[in-house]
């Protein structure tokens, strides 16, 4: 770092680092440890933003700084996304996001039903779906405590888009 770029105020990495949930920001990627990058460089802005941070590991930053072999165009969406996944989604709902992204079309989770209000949103909007399986829940008092959940079609496609670092909604 030259002389002349002051560090980024330890706040703002916080909030950074906190957006992505302490890894890179790439949703293909998740890895840890991560690196602060500017979208656009400091040679250009002269700032630190929190709208114009990113956390990326460190191969990522490298591609995307130094070898320019990620455009900004992706990295602006990445940014967006993660504003969007994170202003809308509950931090299980997220991590059911992430899971699915590698996962078969036809796997269901189970949930314990006082966790259902955690996955409202990715219900709403037809990220997901309860399905019906075959499988003994545990109940008490009567009350199934089980759930499970799959990726919908929708959800699907809200996956393809997001490791595409395409606008989640039109």
């Amino acid at each position: 770092m030259t002389q002349d770029r002051p560090a980024i105020p330890a706040a703002m990495r916080r909030e950074v680092l906190e957006e992505a949930g302490y890894a890179c920001a790439v949703p293909s990627c998740r890895s840890t440890p991560v690196e602060i990058a500017h979208i656009e460089p400091w040679s250009k802005v002269q700032a630190h933003t929190f709208d114009n941070l990113i956390a990326l590991c460190p191969n990522h930053h490298t591609r995307f700084d130094v070898e320019r072999r990620i455009p900004a165009a992706s990295v602006h969406r990445w940014k967006a996304n993660l504003a969007l996944l994170n202003g809308r989604y509950s931090d299980l709902e997220r991590r059911l996001l992430e899971e699915a992204v590698d996962a078969p079309e036809n796997v269901a989770w189970p949930v314990h039903s006082s966790l259902s209000l955690l996955l409202k949103h990715l219900l709403e909007d037809g990220i997901i779906s309860r399905v019906g399986l075959n499988q003994p829940n545990i109940s008490f008092n009567g009350r199934k405590q089980e759930i499970f959940v799959a990726i919908t079609p929708k959800g699907r496609e809200f996956l393809r888009r997001w490791q595409n670092a395409e606008p989640l909604y039109e």
